[in-house]
């Protein structure tokens, strides 16, 4: 399966300047046609404000909450939608940017996270082959 950030823009942070109004929506970004299954929701959490409490919540489009987490550095949970919907992502606070986001599915994620495959020898590893002198392959 292919890997497929759902975050429109994911090297664009999105930041809380306070100069916007939360209830309009001007810190969220909303990832909409998400279909059902279970997500990643990763990313790095930097909150230059004073405030503590919640950094970043996610919602579905009923804006029943998903994920909210008063952490800074790398946060990582999973989520699950029972049916296709819209995920918004909300810099709660004044002073948080939120980076490096991902949002994907579990099962592409893992696959990824968790390594698995084959792997090509490293190029200072001797390949043997059982050649004599002016013999071929």
């Amino acid at each position: 399966m292919k890997r497929i950030n759902r975050y429109p823009s994911p090297l664009t942070p999105l930041v809380n300047d306070g100069t916007g109004d939360i209830t309009h929506g001007d810190y969220d970004v909303a990832i909409d046609n998400v279909e059902a299954g279970t997500y990643v929701f990763a990313a790095d959490i930097q909150n230059s404000g004073t405030q503590t409490g919640i950094n970043v919540m996610l919602f579905d489009s009923g804006w029943n909450p998903l994920f909210s987490s008063d952490k800074i550095g790398h946060v990582k949970t999973t989520f699950t939608l029972k049916k296709p919907d819209c995920v918004r992502i909300r810099a709660f606070q004044p002073g948080v940017t939120i980076s490096n986001v991902i949002v994907e599915r579990a099962d592409t994620y893992a696959i990824a996270a968790g390594g698995g495959g084959s792997r090509p020898p490293s190029p200072r590893t001797r390949q043997h082959t059982d050649l004599k002198a002016g013999g071929r392959l």
